[in-house]
């Protein structure tokens, strides 16, 4: 069982969102203890969660060239010859 410490090092965010996600019910715990208890997460609740924020890749969509469409101008950006 991990703290909530442990567990935001494993993730790479702050204690403060897991006990947010905890609070929103997106990652699963256990309290331990009398009263609200002291969280610890299980590395089973922890993998679920991380697989659970997986979002498959979508294949790029292919640009529509028109041969008539105008070049596109940056005005940020100076080209000079």
């Amino acid at each position: 069982m991990l703290t909530v410490k442990q567990a935001s090092v494993a993730l790479g965010v702050s204690a403060t969102c897991v006990y947010q996600l905890v609070a929103r019910g997106r990652l699963a715990c256990h309290r331990i203890g009398l009263a609200r208890g002291a969280i610890r997460i299980s590395e089973s609740d922890l993998d679920a969660y991380i697989e659970s924020c997986r979002r498959e890749l979508k294949p790029a969509a292919q640009p529509i060239h028109s041969p008539r469409a105008k070049p596109m101008r940056f005005k940020h950006l100076r080209i000079e010859d």
